[in-house]
């Protein structure tokens, strides 16, 4: 039987992290590999051998395996996905080329969009119609379907996407048109938008089941070599993978819905920031997940992170909002802020120094991995300005070529006419203001002040650029949690098995058919149980809340508010037509109470309970001394200093609570790198929180 022992594992653009946690004593273990991009199970499995081998334990002890991966994501980006079809009514054809008809930037001249996953060859149509309320207007005809298949079989496609008009409503003929095609086409992968997104907007609803359709047969032939490979290895656990919601789903459901894994790996340092904000009772916090190849931002408020209802996907402009293709599922919603360790800084056209977004990833990687690459990137600058230290990079399993590093910066340093440590520094400074910058507007478009919040870092560079992130945003506070360098994968342990189900059913709510709304709660729920139980949730442990997104009649965006259990009636409109007016007023300071209110959609999130980690806690002792932990000194650069200094460098491992530590400072542990700047201090709690007081904070973006 499985034992005491469960694994997160997280493959990311540049490295691979995993932890191990022992379920009975607290103990974690962390593991970090490159990522190998040709084959991105073959990094992850190498590295699940070395992470059991390292902790003495065989994966036959291993009771949970929870994984998150960027397969899907990096498949829509590179165009990596399956020759895919399109069958949809008539005059529908090109809606993925005609979107929304609106400019994501008016004043950029030579504007493009993504280009469709499907090609126009492959884009059916079939003479069926279906009305708003779901009546038949015109029948689907079998063998016009036969005919159109046999065409695609023809020119070898792999994948389907059927999606007819108002299907959210009356999915009839698009279930029959798929039982055309599976006989037609059998080996294919088909996706019917009346089960992969049953909502209201054609565009939308269009491009995510394509999306689903295009990445499917991927996934499926990634997750059936991750199982044979687990089980010829002797697991014998529950493998589960993460899905952009910030919860759990089984194989299977992820071979049918694979669009649901397309932000996982991010989701999990939104769920490890939730969770230690939850042990030091700070409710309102920012994640800062800074890995290898991005950075990314979410706040978590209340204690949860929000989830957004939609994403965006291979966006041609990576920070402009329209510019991908969207993909409306359930996601954590966070923002990407530019950089990550391996983003190359180069000389623009007009002679200033930009850095991003382009990666070099794991492979070449930075000029000091050694392993071919040669132009500069953040990492470098860190290695020249003394805060990484070559011989220790992963715990001094990867040593870190610094000549290589100077040598790259020089070259871009004299096409600035500047020094390498001098373009080292403007790496580390611009990454750091172009992240606050990014994050501020995050948040205040949020209706948030950047400095009410405490940052919680993470990622192999967070802790690393924390501090300086914070002190222009004006923060106080930040928080390196422990296993900081792979809190993603942490985050993972701490996820519940869930699924969130959405269909639309549009209708104004005094005039609400109510029947038609339980019957539709009863179908999803029963759905989400059986999901859920096919995870290996016990029956009598999933648990079901219910929402609606609904709007003023009119108005384009909508709001979420909590449904009541039970059976829904009439009766139940009043208490929505509060609830909506209460958070419409909280949002907008205001309401239109003559405007009919409009459900849009039906929402319901099935869960199972929220795995716990129980961390080693240990009493805070205010006489302990960080002499202990002092591995030695080296020279790091500073402006504050003006110029490179003696700093302590500490072995956080050693570090226990109740040690106080002034800045400058670097804290070292084996995939990650505090550093602690002048007037800055850090001082470690009960469970070995590094908690960072930073000290001269810009207000106003003034110098500090």
């Amino acid at each position: 039987m499985p034992g005491r022992y469960r694994i997160g594992l997280d493959i990311g653009g540049t490295f691979t992290d995993l932890v191990l946690a022992d379920d009975r004593t607290g103990e974690i273990r962390l593991h970090k590999v490159l990522t190998t991009p040709a084959d991105p199970a073959d990094g992850a499995l190498r590295g699940l051998r070395a992470l059991c081998d390292t902790a003495g334990i065989r994966l036959a002890d291993v009771s949970a395996l929870i994984h998150g991966t960027t397969l899907v994501t990096n498949a829509i980006i590179e165009r990596r996905g399956a020759r895919t079809a399109l069958l949809t009514t008539r005059g529908f054809r090109d809606i993925l080329e005609m979107g929304k008809e609106q400019r994501y930037d008016i004043y950029d001249l030579f504007l493009q969009y993504p280009a469709p996953l499907v090609p126009r060859r492959w884009r059916l149509e079939l003479d069926e119609r279906v009305a708003r309320d779901g009546a038949v207007v015109t029948p689907l005809d079998p063998a016009e379907v036969r005919a159109a298949a046999g065409r695609l079989a023809a020119q070898g496609v792999e994948a389907v996407a059927i999606v007819l008009l108002h299907a959210y409503i009356n999915a009839a003929h698009e279930r029959a048109a798929r039982d055309v095609v599976r006989e037609v086409l059998p080996a294919a992968s088909i996706s019917i938008s009346s089960e992969v997104d049953p909502e209201i907007r054609e565009y939308e609803r269009t491009c995510t089941t394509v999306c689903n359709a295009y990445v499917q047969p991927l996934v499926d032939r990634y997750v059936e070599r991750m199982e044979q490979a687990l089980a010829a290895q002797g697991f014998r656990g529950r493998f589960t993978l993460m899905q952009s919601s910030g919860g759990t789903i089984a194989p299977d459901a992820a071979r049918r819905f694979p669009i649901r894994l397309l932000e996982s790996g991010p989701a999990g340092g939104a769920l490890v920031t939730a969770f230690f904000g939850d042990q030091l009772g700070r409710r309102d916090l920012v994640a800062f997940d800074m890995g290898g190849t991005t950075a990314k931002l979410c706040r978590i408020r209340d204690g949860q992170p929000e989830i957004a209802p939609s994403i965006e996907a291979a966006r041609v402009h990576r920070f402009k909002r329209g510019s991908g293709l969207p993909v409306t599922v359930p996601v954590v919603d966070m923002m990407e802020i530019g950089a990550g360790g391996g983003s190359i800084a180069r000389v623009d056209a007009l002679g200033l120094l930009k850095v991003g977004p382009h990666s070099a990833g794991a492979d070449p990687g930075p000029a000091c991995y050694g392993r071919g690459g040669a132009e500069p990137t953040v990492t470098d600058a860190c290695v020249a300005l003394g805060y990484f230290d070559p011989g220790y990079f992963l715990g001094g399993a990867m040593p870190l070529d610094a000549r290589a590093a100077e040598t790259a910066l020089e070259r871009l340093g004299a096409q600035l006419r500047i020094g390498a440590v001098a373009a080292a520094w403007g790496i580390h400074e611009l990454v750091a203001e172009n992240m606050a910058a990014a994050a501020r507007v995050y948040l205040i478009e949020r209706g948030q002040d950047p400095r009410r919040f405490a940052m919680v870092a993470f990622g192999g560079a967070g802790p690393a650029h924390a501090a300086r992130v914070a002190r222009i945003l004006g923060l106080r506070d930040v928080i390196v949690p422990p296993a900081s360098g792979v809190a993603s994968a942490l985050g993972f342990l701490v996820s519940p098995t869930s699924v969130d189900l959405v269909h639309s059913l549009p209708g104004l709510l005094d005039r609400l058919d109510w029947a038609a709304v339980g019957a539709l709660y009863r179908r999803m729920e029963a759905d989400g149980r059986a999901m859920l139980l096919d995870a290996g949730v016990p029956a009598d442990a999933v648990r079901c809340r219910r929402r609606a997104e609904m709007r003023l009649a009119g108005q384009f965006h909508d709001i979420e508010v909590a449904v009541p259990d039970g059976e829904l009636t009439a009766a139940a409109a009043p208490g929505l037509t509060a609830a909506f007016e209460a958070e419409y007023r909280r949002l907008y300071r205001t309401f239109l109470p003559d405007r009919p209110i409009q459900v849009l959609n039906w929402r319901v999130l099935v869960t199972g309970p929220r795995p716990e980690i129980a961390l080693p806690r240990a009493d805070i002792d205010p006489s302990a001394s960080p002499g202990a932990a002092l591995r030695g000194r080296r020279r790091a650069y500073f402006p504050e200093t003006e110029g490179f200094a003696d700093v302590p460098v500490y072995d956080r491992y050693r570090l226990r609570p109740g040690c106080a530590i002034p800045g400058p400072a670097v804290i070292e542990e084996r995939e990650a790198t505090t550093v602690v700047g002048p007037g800055d201090t850090v001082s470690v709690d009960a469970v070995s929180n590094l908690l960072l007081r930073v000290g001269g904070c810009r207000v106003g973006g003034g110098r500090p």
